[in-house]
């Protein structure tokens, strides 16, 4: 009588006093939860532990039954399907070792490659086929970034390499010797070594200053050849690749104006070639327009 009696009389008492029980059970639940979670991974723990005791058993196993063949395969492929299931899909494309049988046929990759299974999921990019008459090592660069998209597994990268050649190029690859494949490093370099008179050759300076646009040449075809012969020419610096644009310019309003007002970068010199290349589109439609008139009219 007297705890109803304070309580009707301190509001504000009994107030705290059920924000203080709300604060305790909101302790306790977290506790609790605190306390399943852990002992739920623990048992997730002890169950993974289990799985890969009866799997190391069941290989084991195997090994020593030595089943015939075709009882030795299903087994595998039934094996392989129950460790996807046990990992729960957490090895990605990680490596998975496969039965030890030689190919029946001969293969330019080192046992280890071969030992390697490719990932069912595993889907080769679109790759664009290197047929022995182009730049090997612009061939390798695409390979290698469109491999690198869908897996960095070193295995992979050179059983999938074959996939991009034809030809002469696919011919070399057939012909490689047994078992001298044995990473994508040294493969890649046996390529290009095979291939080196198709490297595609560096450009000079003297290449450069020889670039002409000539009297009667578009500006857009010069700049085009300019802006290669740039990309080709190692180590080239902007402020020395820029001097040598205004030599090779036809006499003119344009060559006069960068003569005056030198371009201090390539994209400022690419802004200005393009406003005068429309000057000249424009003046060259509008030519082929009097012609058209003038012959119309001369048929009349």
């Amino acid at each position: 009588m007297v705890t109803t009696r304070n309580a009707v009389e301190d509001p504000n008492g009994v107030i705290r006093a059920l924000e203080l029980r709300m604060e305790e059970m909101q302790r306790r639940h977290e506790e609790m939860q605190k306390k399943h979670e852990e002992e739920m991974a623990a048992v997730r723990a002890e169950c993974l532990a289990q799985m890969r005791e009866q799997a190391a058993h069941a290989n084991g196993e195997k090994e020593r039954t030595r089943p015939l063949e075709d009882e030795r395969e299903e087994h595998g492929n039934a094996r392989k399907n129950e460790e996807n299931k046990e990992d729960g899909g957490e090895k990605g494309e990680s490596t998975i070792l496969v039965k030890n049988e030689a190919p029946s046929v001969p293969v330019p990759f080192a046992r280890a490659i071969m030992e390697i299974q490719i990932p069912d999921r595993f889907i080769p990019p679109q790759f664009k086929t290197y047929d022995g008459t182009s730049d090997p090592e612009a061939h390798v660069k695409s390979f290698t970034n469109a491999m690198a998209f869908r897996t960095g597994c070193d295995a992979i990268w050179c059983r999938a390499f074959s996939l991009s050649l034809e030809g002469e190029a696919l011919e070399w690859f057939d012909s490689l010797p047994d078992g001298s494949i044995e990473n994508f490093k040294g493969l890649s370099n046996m390529f290009k070594n095979q291939f080196a008179a198709c490297r595609t050759q560096e450009a000079t300076v003297v290449d450069l200053m020889n670039l002409k646009q000539g009297k009667e040449g578009p500006l857009k075809d010069f700049m085009d050849r300019f802006q290669k012969t740039v990309r080709r020419v190692k180590g080239l610096s902007t402020e020395l690749a820029l001097q040598h644009v205004m030599p090779g310019l036809r006499p003119g309003p344009f060559k006069d104006s960068i003569c005056r007002n030198p371009p201090k970068s390539m994209e400022e010199l690419r802004q200005r070639t393009a406003y005068e290349i429309r000057v000249e589109d424009m003046k060259q439609s509008y030519r082929k327009e009097l012609q058209e008139a003038k012959a119309e009219k001369e048929s009349r």
